[in-house]
This record gives structure tokens, C-alpha cells and sequence, in this order.
């Protein structure tokens, strides 16, 4: 018993001598980080395109307004022009009321889309 114990010191101390040995060990969250990382990724470009759509929405609905504006602006212009050519009997009676009628309509419904737009 004796004779064994020496040799276990003896092998400890031959292990020792030997300076310490490095091992490698798997990091278990190596694929878990790398999907992290990819999903993190994919949440950011997702957003950074939601806003870039939401920037262009934003950019046709001021040009729509802005179109229709224009729009009513010139059909209260020809009504004004109208009501003008009426009164100075350039224009016959049922062709003003005609032409009045199809002005008034072409107005509402710019209207109404204006209001759908506020």
C-alpha cells in the first residue's frame, strides 16, 4: 500500500512538472447569440422600413391635398367666371344652368375628399 501511494505522488508530480494543459470547451450559447444577433438585424431593417413607408404615405397624402386644393381653387374660379359671363348675357340660360350644375358637383366631391383627408 505503501509502494502505491508513492506512485500516485510520483505520477501527480510528473503531471505538474508538466505545466497546466488548456482544454477548449464548447460555448453552448454560441448558436443562440448568433441568432440573436440575426433577429435584432432583422427587427431593425424591418423598422427602418416601416418608417421609410410611413415617410412616403405621409408625402402622397400632402401632395393629394395639396392637389385637391388646387383643384377646388379653380372650380370656385370658373363658378366666379361663370356667375360673370351670366350676368353680362355672354352665356344662355340652360347652358349656364348646365355648365353651374356640373361645377357644383365636380366641387362637392372635391370637398368631400378633402374632409375624408383631416
Amino acid at each position: 500500500m505503501h509502494s502505491l501511494a508513492i506512485r500516485l505522488f510520483s505520477a501527480a508530480a510528473l503531471l505538474q512538472e508538466a505545466g497546466p494543459r488548456t482544454t477548449t470547451v464548447p460555448n453552448p450559447m454560441g448558436a443562440h447569440t448568433w441568432f440573436i444577433i440575426l433577429a435584432v438585424g432583422a427587427f431593425l431593417l424591418w423598422c427602418i422600413s416601416y418608417a421609410l413607408q410611413l415617410q412616403k404615405e405621409a408625402v402622397a397624402r400632402k401632395k393629394g391635398r395639396e392637389d385637391l386644393l388646387r383643384q377646388k381653387d379653380e372650380l370656385v374660379d370658373r363658378l366666379v367666371d361663370l356667375e360673370g359671363r351670366r350676368e353680362t348675357n355672354q352665356i344662355r340660360d340652360a347652358e349656364y344652368r348646365r355648365e353651374r350644375k356640373e361645377l357644383r358637383r365636380r366641387l362637392a366631391n372635391v370637398l368631400e375628399k378633402l374632409a375624408k383627408r383631416r
